[in-house]
């Protein structure tokens, strides 16, 4: 090539470099330019929907433009990923899901979608998937059911939340990793094992923190196990819970709320948008929320919400293949 071919060869390429910043930054300074979107791929009026409309609340209060919650059902939760996964990837369209919601309903589903779709944005909300029991049963903790269940072999019953969700793979892994011979109970919904338990119809029932609480509260029902530290419950003295490990059972379980997007998202309106949601889940208003919902707030960044997000559902196939499959 000669010389003057190879000098504007060089220059051309520069320009597009220097476009694709200017680009870039203009991205980062003019969004949100319309309304955002927030995809919560349930009914409304549950807690994934709550903790949405009150992010949604707390990024509106940084920028100009309205920010909406979409509730878009069906496929148990599968529907509205899709939606966001397959959308524009502009930045407008967010989703924000359960990591065990995704990864459970990707453990059980024949679906096209799969967690390399997404950019990851970051967690918001952090909550184990506990064990209950009402009080008349006399547990005090999982390692006194586990015990009982030993000395009566199939004789108790262990409800789960879901008939294929995180709350079915947790009673699967302990079942199967205890070798104990005890039933398991799927109900159809949380409403429905929520009044098995009142009703005191199983021995313990397992459904996501913090389903439940105010009957915790009030001394009717016992949390004897959590699938993870219980640390940021508001209330304190449930904190010191025992663990899944500190019955025998190596594993860890719950549920972290964060946002996704379209994985081809440009990276200055991920940034952007990574900054808008970790402001809001620092914010007062948040942290009140919280306060009602039972659980501190917390921010996750993106990579680290990524791995976990990977990880549990690495977890969660494992666990079907040797205990449910």
């Amino acid at each position: 090539m000669h010389r003057p071919t190879r000098l504007l060869a060089m220059a051309a390429a520069l320009f597009v470099l220097l476009l694709g910043c200017g680009t870039g930054s203009a991205l980062a300074g003019t969004y949100p330019e319309k309304t955002i979107h927030i995809v919560v791929p349930f009914k409304a009026g549950g807690g994934t929907d709550s903790i949405a409309r009150a992010l949604a609340e707390a990024i509106k209060a940084q920028v100009d433009q309205a920010v909406v919650v979409d509730n878009i059902d069906g496929a148990g939760g599968l529907t509205g990923c899709i939606k966001v996964a397959q959308g524009a990837p502009d930045g407008y369209t967010l989703l924000l899901t359960g990591s065990s919601d995704l990864t459970a309903a990707l453990t059980f589903t024949d679906s096209p979608l799969n967690l390399d779709q997404f950019a990851y944005i970051g967690g918001v909300f952090k909550s184990p998937t506990w064990v209950l029991s009402h009080k008349d049963r006399g547990y005090k903790t999982l390692k006194e059911f586990l015990d009982a269940a030993k000395a009566n072999p199939g004789k108790l019953t262990l409800g789960s939340g879901t008939p294929a969700g995180a709350q079915m793979l947790m009673s699967s892994a302990i079942k199967g990793i205890s070798g104990l011979d005890f039933r398991i109970v799927p109900y159809a919904g949380g409403n429905d094992l929520k009044k098995a338990l009142l009703g005191n119809q199983v021995d313990i029932g397992i459904i996501h923190a913090p389903v439940m609480l105010g009957e915790v509260q009030a001394g009717l029902i016992n949390v004897i196990g959590t699938g993870m530290p219980l640390d940021r419950i508001v209330a304190e003295n449930l904190r010191n819970t025992p663990t899944l490990a500190d019955a025998g059972i190596p594993i860890e379980v719950g549920i972290t709320r964060g946002v996704f997007v379209a994985k081809n998202t440009p990276a200055p309106v991920v940034a952007r948008l990574t900054e808008l949601v970790k402001n809001a889940a620092a914010s007062p208003a948040f942290a009140e929320f919280g306060k009602g919902f039972g659980f501190q707030p917390l921010w996750i960044p993106g990579a680290d919400f990524e791995k976990l997000v990977r990880n549990e559902f690495v977890l969660f196939k494992d666990i079907k293949k040797k205990y449910i499959e």
